[in-house]
């Protein structure tokens, strides 16, 4: 049954046992057309969103799909309208009367990066006024172009623009709201075909959220989360979306720049507003699903984590956040931070098939405590400068590392780098099997000054310039699991005498 009349009742009920689900067509142009829409819906109805731009914020706490057709967007940002002046003492900055801090503020619908006024108040190069008089040390506003912050005590907003340009001649906006632009709260929702732009959290799984699935959407810009799980989602599946943080920065990684680049990095986690996350598991319940997805110039990838819980100083809050999470066949690339964080219980977490290129910091490990985590058949590219990389501090967790191609890259396939200098840094319960480094600058491991020797478990791994090297050079792991397959090395996964190292089996 096709309703087009809007968002009147739109269930057909035949008898009252059997009620026929409506499809919903809805168009942009009225006030809070889809929210109005969801709550005339019943349970099962599908609402069909026209192209055109959304400005509203929706929350569904029933089960309902929203379908976007081509050209349908949710856009949070609002045309910024400000009497801008210039600033006396700093040359091409202009300053703006704003009682309260907007959630960031874009130019041409990209971010531009946001200076804290409590975070930049220590003298040198990222003091507050010297980053917006002369940009960042090395690179000044080549790669960081633009930045804004808003100052508490004077209640203003100040704004340098690429060139010193006037924020008059410029297409600013604001996001005002912190809320997601969809907010996912009941079971078995499903939203695909969306383009979400110009939120400070894209979307989020949150409390309630079971059985529910995100495909087929594209975020072009957030300011904080592009989909977030959380509150305890569970069985929620994340498949083939397209996100990018949509930030006003130089987000090419390459060796060449890649001190520059890292100012990038430098300005948010020093000054500014910490990580960005493309997809982010905290407080997530257990199976859920992220695959096929494409993240390119993120902050970060895809994490699972608690940063309240990256010391074993720290309590757990529940062993079970993230259990039985599936990672596959996404593809990540150009972040300024990790591709992968792995963290909190990673219990039975299986990350596999994934291809991880031009990121800062590959996998990285940030205390899983439990496991057992499985990472296999994975694709480190050109890592800048890290592969795989544990940091923090020790991980107790029961770890597989097998069957990954770690090619080329600024520094070892796999790097200690302990931030805790309370103790001794450990893995004893790691175990990196049949991994192929290809010219890989360092070799395969490389142990950072102040870390002891390594206590991870290591076999058949392979470190060449010469792929032809890895062929059958693998150990069988289809009964190294106490008489069991690892996930991915069922019997019969090699073709020849024995397993090839690396991802593929030639």
């Amino acid at each position: 049954m096709r309703i087009s009349a809007g968002f009147a009742t739109l269930a057909l009920c035949v008898s009252a046992q059997f009620c026929l689900a409506a499809e919903i067509s809805v168009k942009a142009g009225s006030d809070n057309s889809i929210t109005k829409a969801i709550e005339a819906a019943n349970a099962g109805d599908t609402l069909v969103l026209a192209p055109g731009v959304y400005t509203e914020r929706i929350r569904l706490d029933k089960k309902i799909t929203i379908r976007g057709e081509k050209g349908a967007i949710l856009d949070g940002a609002t045309p910024l309208k400000a009497e801008w002046s210039a600033t006396e003492g700093l040359e091409k900055v202009f300053v703006a009367e704003a009682k309260n801090r907007p959630e960031g503020l874009l130019v041409d619908g990209k971010f531009v990066a946001e200076i804290r006024f409590d975070r930049a108040q220590a003298g040198g190069d990222w003091n507050w006024k010297t980053l917006f008089a002369k940009g960042t040390p090395l690179s000044g506003f080549a790669q960081i172009r633009a930045v804004w912050m808003h100052h508490p005590k004077e209640k203003r907003i100040y704004l340098r623009l690429e060139n010193g340009i006037s924020p008059e001649t410029a297409a600013l906006s604001i996001v005002k709201p912190s809320q997601p632009l969809i907010e996912i709260a009941a079971e078995g929702v499903v939203v695909e075909g969306l383009t979400l732009r110009g939120g400070k959290e894209a979307l989020r799984l949150g409390e309630g959220a079971k059985d529910c699935i995100v495909r087929r959407c594209t975020i072009t810009s957030y300011e904080d989360t592009g989909i977030a799980i959380t509150g305890g989602a569970s069985n929620c599946t994340v498949e083939e979306c397209d996100i990018t943080r949509g930030a006003f920065e130089d987000w090419c990684a390459t060796r060449e720049k890649r001190r520059e680049n890292y100012e990038i990095w430098r300005i948010h986690k020093d000054v500014g507003k910490y990580d960005r996350v493309g997809i982010d598991l905290v407080y997530a319940g257990v199976n859920n699903r992220i695959l096929r997805n494409h993240l390119d110039r993120t902050f970060d990838g895809i994490c699972i984590g608690d940063s309240g819980a990256e010391s074993l100083d720290k309590p757990l809050p529940d062993p079970n956040h993230g259990r039985g999470t599936e990672i596959a066949f996404n593809v990540i690339e150009n972040t300024r931070d990790s591709g992968i964080e792995l963290g909190v219980g990673c219990i039975d977490v299986n990350v596999h098939h994934n291809t991880l290129r031009h990121t800062h910091g590959g996998f990285r490990f940030k205390l899983p405590r439990i496991g057992p985590v499985f990472i296999h058949h994975n694709r480190l590219l050109d890592g800048t400068p890290f592969n795989f990389w544990f940091s923090m501090d020790s991980s107790p967790a029961e770890g597989y590392v097998y069957h990954n191609t770690i090619e080329g890259g600024d520094d070892a396939a796999l790097v200690y780098s302990s931030f805790n200098k309370q103790r001794d840094f450990a893995t004893p319960k790691w175990q990196f099997l049949n991994n192929l480094a290809l010219n890989v600058r360092d070799g395969f491991f490389h142990q950072n000054k102040n870390t002891p020797p390594p206590d991870f478990t290591e076999k058949n791994n392979v470190t060449t310039d010469d792929a032809k090297v890895a062929i059958d050079a693998g150990l069988d792991l289809s009964t190294y699991l106490k008489g069991k397959p690892l996930p991915g090395c069922e019997a019969g996964y090699f073709k020849d005498s024995a397993p090839d190292a690396g991802a593929d089996e030639r």
